[in-house]
């Protein structure tokens, strides 16, 4: 073992004697960022059945989409999301994208990764939800950017973080009825003109956090098919989800 390695190895004792990895969610000693196996069971995975368009899970196998997207078919052609929205997951969440843990961010990308992959494979751009300007200099950092990045580099495919723009500062979602978000969001993202022409025909998979009642992604996917793109799929860490009974 060579003078670096063994310095390395001397660095990394210390980190992990003054500064241990605990887990996201009960903050118990770990070996790896991420979850502990307790925890990890607590997480509520998405998975069948599920609606084939929002990817609400469903109780039962009776239906193929949820009522909400058969009501209105949103501008996106499918929403995939790796966990629920919930007590267990929403603080790891919030201390991503409010409280500079941006370690965090590998781990997250590689769990959307892997419930994305298929449509990764097909995709022509990866394409973050962009914030206003103005929310990034105070954050300092899109969260959904940095997913993106991270997936991009996953899966191999374009990264464009340019082409869509927050162009009208809007009220924060949290809080607002379904009804309001939706009002909320609708002409406040455009696409920079400079880069129209790479939507022409393209595969797009968009990249959020979370999916609340869809109407931020639906507004982008609206704008970016309105430009040019074919497909838009979206994936988002986690997901509010509605339970509907049959």
């Amino acid at each position: 073992m060579n003078i670096s390695n063994k310095i390395k190895n001397l660095l990394d004792t210390i980190k992990d004697i003054f500064f241990p990895l605990k887990c996201e969610c009960c903050h118990g000693f770990v070996e790896s960022v991420g979850l502990c196996a307790q925890c990890w069971n607590k997480i509520m995975w998405i998975s069948d059945p599920k609606c084939s368009i929002c990817s609400n899970p469903f109780e039962l196998d009776i239906a193929e989409i949820c009522g909400i997207c058969a009501l209105k078919r949103p501008f996106f052609d499918r929403a995939v999301s790796v966990f629920h929205y919930d007590d267990c997951s929403k603080g790891m969440i919030l201390r991503f994208k409010h409280m500079d843990s941006t370690y965090l961010c590998p781990q997250f990308a590689c769990w959307m990764y892997r419930v994305v992959e298929k449509y990764i494979k097909e995709a022509d751009l990866i394409i973050p939800v962009p914030i206003h300007f103005r929310k990034l200099l105070k954050r300092k950092y899109n969260q959904s950017e940095l997913l993106a990045r991270e997936i991009a580099l996953l899966g191999g495919v374009s990264y464009e973080p340019r082409i869509l723009q927050k162009s009208k500062r809007t009220p924060q979602q949290e809080g607002l009825t379904r009804k309001r978000r939706l009002l909320n969001v609708i002409g406040s993202f455009d696409v920079a003109k400079d880069y129209v022409h790479l939507l022409s025909h393209k595969k797009i998979v968009l990249v959020d956090d979370v999916y609340t009642t869809g109407a931020t992604v639906n507004e982008c996917a609206r704008v970016l098919k309105k430009h040019g793109a074919e497909v838009v799929t979206v994936v988002t860490l986690a997901k509010v989800v509605l339970y509907w009974k049959h």
